[in-house]
């Protein structure tokens, strides 16, 4: 075996075929109890896409060579290209050789996150450029503060039903701690006749500012629940949802991703949809409609 070769091997499964299990494990990132010393909270990183780990406690890290040279006490590299390839024996050469590069979240690499209420001059300086009036904004969502590559970072955060977050602010756009769709009811104890449903949060918030503007348009003026996707890749998710509902009002995007996923909606509940987008058809989405800006 030579180097090249060696560093082909997926280091999680190194680990794995000399004895070491992550205790935990989040996107890429997979944290061990150091196999290079003694220790009861876990501080050695492995990151899975790069395929290189990093002791915090020996303020070590690298490639398998590397961890060769700790694991065997020696800096022959011949001598740890022999060692990694004694224990490599036996082990299929696809789990080993052929490491698929996957992307890793940033989110995975964010700390210290915290949630508060929203009150950051800079985040309701950015509603109100996207139209949205403080006081919606303080309603409907969060502040949240994180870490990243030891820098501190600030963004909206919109909740979702499982307890994570859509996060937002002019530079970024993403999810922390899982994505899923938002459900806002009228009266928490009793579920409407009407929904509707939104792909992102800033449009749901759009639509409630068109509605205090009375503009029935674009809004019913009745008693509705509300529905924000969050993404159309949780459309599966919605349609169940859906299911209570009586009549499902459609305010998504004028893009074709947005119209595949009405008709999608439409073939699975007919009637019972009513497609708005086209109240707004020479814009792209529901805030754009809000803020005046045509396509």
């Amino acid at each position: 075996m030579n180097i090249k070769e060696a560093k082909q091997i997926r280091l999680v499964e190194y680990l794995r075929i000399i004895g070491h299990s992550p205790v935990n494990a989040r996107g890429c990132q997979y944290w061990y109890l150091s196999p290079l010393r003694e220790e009861r909270t876990p501080s050695f990183k492995v990151n899975d896409n790069l395929n290189e780990w990093y002791d915090f406690g020996l303020s070590a890290g690298g490639d398998i060579i590397e961890l060769g040279k700790h694991l065997y006490r020696t800096g022959n590299v011949s001598m740890v290209l022999l060692r990694i390839s004694e224990n490599a024996i036996g082990v299929p050469g696809q789990q080993l050789q052929s490491r698929t590069v996957r992307p890793c979240p940033v989110e995975d690499e964010m700390e210290n996150v915290e949630v508060v209420d929203l009150n950051h001059y800079a985040l309701l300086s950015y509603l109100r450029s996207r139209g949205i009036s403080e006081e919606v904004g303080r309603t409907y969502c969060k502040e949240i503060h994180y870490e990243l590559r030891k820098r501190h970072y600030f963004a909206i955060a919109f909740e979702n039903i499982k307890g994570g977050y859509e996060v937002r602010n002019p530079y970024y756009k993403g999810c922390i701690k899982g994505k899923d769709i938002s459900v806002i009811r009228y009266n928490r104890d009793v579920i409407q006749r009407h929904v509707c449903v939104f792909e992102g949060f800033v449009d749901f918030l759009s639509y409630l500012m068109l509605h205090k503007k009375r503009d029935y348009h674009v809004c019913v003026d009745i008693p509705t629940d509300f529905l924000v996707m969050n993404s159309v890749s949780n459309l599966k998710k919605c349609l169940l949802e859906l299911e209570q509902y009586i009549f499902i009002h459609c305010y998504l995007d004028n893009d074709l991703a947005g119209q595949k996923t009405v008709e999608t909606i439409a073939g699975l509940y007919g009637i019972k949809v009513i497609d708005h987008s086209k109240n707004y058809y020479n814009y792209k989405d529901l805030n754009d409609y809000l803020r005046g800006k045509r396509r």
